[in-house]
């Protein structure tokens, strides 16, 4: 067998090989690196491994001397070997050292200076050498280079066993001439570089203009051309490779598919965008808009922020107020019952008790009032003109399918098959949408009878199987009493009267519940009834008793019914005002046209639909057709077991992630908002903001889980045990409160940045990773320019505060170099009241800061309206009808602060030393003041809409859990079949998703249940890192692998040794960079080991836990979670039935929710011990081994 030493002794002897062989560039590249800095690595791996002084018995001298006479040469490497294993290491450094140089050998010269021009020590000179010559460049990059590379020569010489010292000095003056050529020819001025780019780009242009007669393209001021807007994934190392494009996601396959035509991908993202990774258009000085998904998250934020603010007045109407802290609070369900038994009230037509339940029954018609309002705008609940536009829309749409179906080049016969199916679809809503029509037209009201506020309806469907008897009662007195219906013949309605005899309203009233029970989604707003005002469908109209009548048989928790029906209703409302209207059949038809057109086959268009459409139904809610069918249910336990067992530690695993907010704001400005949080209500005002925006509600809507947990199934109405647990057991392991804290942190820098670059964009400072970071975010030059005007606040500490809550219809400031401070402007007495002479605003000039205190002057300056009565002589009144209001009066008295730190009284002529000087200044400020008032532009909802959904979106992007954007769609328990596969199966092909057969079965998602976070990290953490999104990515990455070792200390039992590069692996892994491929990598090694198979690393490395074969540890950590304490529990049971006790309680106590919470697990962990005899080892079972 040939080893380094019978290898050596073979070159000795002088039978090597006298022709060097050719050898690759890629061989080359490698052989290079190795050259330069493999010595250093095998020095220290040999430092590692190896005892520092000889073993007994072991002499290296005696072993050179027995060998061939060629070691002799290598004897003082040789010599530091103190054992055999050792001395066979040394020998294989030599050789390797020996083949690196043959392999140079035998690589021409164009390819090593090819090698040379990429590696980043030859570029080590750039950022310094900037001006001069190109001699002068070249002898300073030349030195800088070779001075960089003398210090590599340092460190490889003595490592190196061949290394010699003309060898040395050789490299030293090749580096000299590498980097002086590259810092010469590199450093050419931009501008020159620009120019001669532009003038190329012109030159084309000319000639293709003169040959096609195309118009010219547009050259931005950068010198490149100006160009539609790309919606691929930005270009870098990492996202352009498999390690990237593996973990295939629709959006993905969407985003970097070479042969979907551009604009249907425009079309895709303003579905699901969710502004997580750097796009290339943003590269191009380009936004895309924010997407349904960003938009829909707001509309939480309503209901959200009504539930905050109607608790005040229930804690008012118990006179206790409201204890609790972090969104979690205490007897929740007392106010739940409060607020259901005012809106039944409300749905009654009855009158509150007292002032409070009118105040909170207002609050919540206005906000059911706010819907009804939207839904009619967009054609959501139908009128009469509403319909006429609808029909009109359809008729236009089945015109062009004829125009393209006519057209002779379109032969696909498939294409053709879907374009006539598309014309029958749209007949039949003609008829549909006439026959509503018809019915509206003959004296049909467009209120429900009786109904006397809009309220969305959701059958409870338990409480009817439960008392189904006086459900169908109820129908049959309705029925009774109004007989006549409206029923649809092709495009016609006729008002018919139905059978009133007993037989016949009990079959009725059979069917009618039948129908009901029979509804797979209870929240799908396809089949929702909302009480005064109703849908644009036919369908909608079949049972319309008034809610009053029913209430024992619906929802009537007014908190759950809002969150249901903002989460599925809002995102197909915004879907519809962002696509005028139209429905996703109407614009995945659109795009099937444009990729048939630009060259896609069927199959092709069929797939990039399929993935478009998956990923809309996780917009919009709905992705499971079948929540309760029994796959379902059976999945939702073992997810909820392994759920409340395996997470007990989940808290202290978000303790990296203040590390992301580093890298994100800046880790000098992320510090300075930490010690800002001490000293004021920032953070507060920042939850309150980021509340608004529909982000940090995990805990109000009892979600925080879904940071590490998939949610198949979100049905606010059906919570079972399992789900009640959740709400104690997140605040218990500590997610809970360290999530809301973090995201509201998070929000308040946020706020900050985003406000920050918009302002330094607009006066010219930005960078450019600014710039991008603002263009991801959706937030171009234009927007950006309305939110540095818009009423933010500044902290006296320099930090934006957002205040959105001011912003809409106020004016826009104009820029002032002046930097304002809002706050109190003076410190106040010791009694809380302000100091004699306290104006409450004033400008500093030395400083050149404007201090305003916003509540003094509304609550204090406001009452004396000195606008109105001047107390300085000479000083005109404002004029009439500017301020009529406190938030005028801060307006007024900013602008005047901002006039006055723009025109000094000397600029404008005045002599303040004389008291009418000091008048006509007054006077002329204030003038100045009201132009600028009258003149500026006002901030509209649009831009405060656009800034909270950024905000919510970098908020989501940070402290993360999975978005529809971020998952493969197997993560839902879907798989799609295509059809040349599942018809060999026999197979049909699916109604919705063309081109494949579907899959739904909650067991097929098993395996990724406590992926959300990790996938996410792919996209937003990994991806981020390649695209320079990161202010502070190294120093960043550092603070997190710190924070990652911190969590291995906690994790790791005292009794367990750990190598050294075991400690930096698994910090790496628990910082979460890396976070889906190193825990793949971890998973694969315990798989194999679990199989009979090797360590996958080769021993350098060991897996999270001891792993010996264990066929049922491979499938349980290949199967996921769910199906770990599924097998956990299952052998429990069996041992207790096989008479092993101990064991199997033992077995069930540790699957059991609850017992592996971080301040409870020792204690369980020795209970078990002691139940098992002590035959434990103390290492976790099951998927907890990964």
């Amino acid at each position: 067998m040939e080893n380094a030493y019978t290898a050596l002794r073979t070159m000795e002897s002088g039978t090597k090989e006298d022709i060097i062989p050719e050898v690759s560039l890629f061989e080359t590249a490698k052989a290079s690196m190795a050259y330069k800095y493999a010595p250093l690595a095998r020095r220290l791996e040999e430092n590692r491994r190896f005892p520092e002084r000889p073993v007994a018995g072991f002499n290296a001298e005696a072993r050179i001397n027995a060998g061939p006479i060629g070691l002799m040469d290598h004897s003082a490497t040789l010599l530091r070997a103190t054992n055999d294993e050792h001395y066979e290491y040394l020998l294989s450094t030599i050789k390797q050292s020996t083949d690196i140089r043959r392999k140079l050998a035998g690589s021409g010269t164009i390819a090593q200076f090819a090698v040379e021009m990429v590696d980043p020590i030859n570029y080590i000179a750039l950022p310094f050498v900037r001006v001069g010559s190109f001699g002068q460049r070249f002898l300073r990059g030349g030195t800088s280079v070779g001075a960089v590379v003398t210090a590599q020569e340092a460190v490889r010489y003595p490592n190196d066993p061949l290394a010699t010292k003309t060898e040395v000095v050789a490299n030293i003056g090749l580096s000299f001439a590498m980097g002086g050529a590259l810092t010469g020819l590199l450093t050419i001025p931009k501008s020159r570089v620009n120019a001669v780019h532009s003038q190329a780009v012109k030159d084309m242009q000319a000639f293709r203009a003169s040959t096609t007669g195309k118009k010219e393209i547009e050259i931005g001021p950068d010198g490149n051309p100006i160009v539609d807007r790309d919606a691929s994934i930005a270009s870098s190392v990492f996202t352009d490779s498999f390690l990237f494009k593996g973990v295939s996601t629709g959006f993905k396959r969407i985003a970097q598919s070479k042969i979907i035509p551009n604009n249907v991908k425009l079309t895709a993202l303003k579905i699901f965008n969710d502004s997580g990774i750097l796009l290339a258009m943003n590269r191009n000085n380009q936004k895309l808009d924010n997407s349904v998904f960003q938009n829909s998250k707001q509309f939480e934020g309503e209901w959200a922020v009504l539930q905050t603010d109607l608790m005040p007045l229930w804690g008012k109407s118990t006179g206790k107020g409201v204890t609790g802290a972090f969104d979690y609070t205490l007897n929740i369900s007392h106010f739940e019952k409060w607020i259901e038994n005012i809106d039944i009230k409300a749905i009654k037509g009855e009158r509150p008790a007292n002032k409070i339940e009118a105040e909170a029954m207002d609050m919540l018609n206005s906000y059911y009032k706010n819907w009804e309002v939207r839904l009619a705008d967009q054609g959501l609940i139908g009128s009469k003109p509403v319909l006429q536009r609808f029909i009109a829309g359809r008729e236009s749409r089945i015109l062009k399918a004829k125009k393209i179906l006519n057209n002779s080049r379109t032969k696909n016969k498939a294409y053709r098959d879907k374009l006539e199916g598309n014309v029958k679809r749209l007949s039949d809503e003609i008829d549909e949408a006439k026959a509503n029509l018809e019915d509206i037209a003959d004296g049909s009201p467009v209120n429900a009878p009786n109904e006397i506020n809009f309220r969305p309806r959701y059958f409870d469907l338990d409480a009817i199987r439960n008392d189904r008897s006086g459900f169908e009662a109820r129908l049959i007195s309705w029925f009774k009493e109004n007989p006549v219906i409206s029923r649809r013949s092709g495009s016609k309605a006729t008002r018919t009267r139905m059978d009133t005899d007993k037989v016949s309203l009990e079959a009725r009233a059979k069917a009618a519940t039948d129908n009901i029970l029979g509804i797979k989604d209870i929240t799908d707003p396809d089949i929702a009834y909302y009480g005064m005002g109703k849908s644009k469908h036919f369908k909608h109209r079949s049972l319309d008793i008034p809610n009053k009548l029913i209430l024992d048989y619906i929802q009537t928790n007014p908190i759950a019914i809002m969150r249901a029906y903002t989460s599925r209703v809002g995102p197909r409302y915004e879907f519809s005002r962002q696509f005028n209207g139209a429905s996703i059949d109407d614009v995945l038809d659109d795009m099937m046209d444009e990729m048939i057109e630009s060259g896609m086959t069927m199959r092709q268009s069929y797939a990039a639909l399929k993935d478009v459409r998956h990923l809309y139904k996780r917009v919009v809610g709905g992705v499971l057709r079948d929540p309760d069918a029994l796959n379902q249910t059976f999945t939702k336990v073992l997810r909820d077991l392994a759920t409340l067992n395996f997470l007990g530690s989940a808290g202290l695993m978000t303790l990296t992630e203040p590390a992301k907010i580093m890298m994100e704001h800046g880790i000098g400005r992320t510090m300075k908002g930490l010690f800002g949080v001490l000293d004021d209500n920032k953070l507060k005002l920042a939850g309150r903001e980021l509340r608004v925006s529909g982000e940090g509600l995990d805990n109000l809507m009892n979600l925080v889980h879904t940071r590490m947990v998939d949610e198949l199934n979100n049905n606010p109405f059906k919570s079972d045990i399992f789900d009640k647990m959740k709400t104690p057991f997140f605040l218990l392991n500590g997610l809970g409160p360290i999530t809301k804290v973090l995201k509201d942190f998070d929000a308040m820098m946020r706020a900050d940045t985003l406000i920050d670059y918009s302002v330094r964009w607009t006066e010219g400072t930005a960078t450019k990773m600014e710039r991008e970071y603002l263009l991801r975010y959706n937030i171009d030059l234009e927007l950006a320019t309305k939110i540095a005007g818009a009423p933010w606040q500044k902290s006296s500490d320099g930090m934006y505060i957002a205040n959105t809550g001011a912003w809409t219809d106020t004016i826009q400031f104009p820029v002032t170099k002046a930097k304002v401070i809002s706050g109190e402007t003076k410190r106040l007495a010791a009694d809380g009241l302000p100091p004699e002479n306290y104006n409450g605003i004033s400008y500093d000039k030395k400083k050149n800061e404007i201090f305003i205190d916003e509540d003094y002057i509304e609550n204090v300056l406001w009452q004396l309206r000195e606008w109105e009565n001047p107390k300085m002589n000479g000083v005109r009144a404002i004029k009439e009808g500017l301020i009529n209001s406190p938030d005028d009066y801060v307006v007024f008295l900013k602008m005047k602060e901002i006039v006055k730190s723009n025109n000094s009284s000397k600029s404008l002529g005045f002599d303040l030393r004389t008291t009418k000087g000091k008048a006509d200044y007054e006077n002329a400020l204030n003038d100045l003041a009201v132009a600028e008032i009258d003149g500026q532009p006002r901030v509209s909802a649009e831009t405060v809409r656009d800034f909270r959904s950024s905000l919510s979106s970098g908020v989501l992007n940070t402290i993360l859990m999975g978005t529809p954007a971020d998952k493969p769609n197997i993560v839902d328990g879907i798989v799609y079949i295509p059809m040349n596969v599942a018809k060999k199966f026999g197979m049909k092909e699916d109604a919705e998703f063309k081109g494949y057969a579907r899959i739904e079965n909650g067991l097929l998602g098993l395996p990724f249940q406590f992926y959300s976070y990790s996938l996410a990290s792919v996209n937003k953490v990994a991806a981020a890192h390649a695209h320079g999104q990161l202010k502070d990515r190294f120093l960043g990455t550092a603070i997190s692998m710190g924070l990652g070792y911190m969590v291995l200390q906690y994790k790791t039992p005292d009794w367990v040794e750990m190598s050294f590069q075991d400690k930096l692996a698994r910090s790496f892994d628990y910082s979460g960079t890396a976070a889906l491929y190193s825990d793949m990598m971890y998973t694969a090694m315990s798989t194999s080991l679990a199989l009979g198979g090797p360590n996958l690393t080769g021993g350098f490395l060991e897996p999270r836990f001891p792993q010996g074969p264990s066929k049922t540890d491979a499938v349980t950590g290949l199967g996921g979670a769910g199906l770990s304490i599924g097998a956990e529990i299952s052998s429990g049971i069996w041992d207790i039935m096989n008479g092993n006790i101990g064991k199997g309680t033992a077995e069930l106590i540790d699957s059991a929710p609850f017992t592996g919470l971080w301040f409870m697990k020792s204690t369980f962990n020795e209970f078990e011990n002691m139940l098992k005899d002590g035959s434990s080892d103390g290492s976790p079972s099951g998927f907890k081994r990964y």
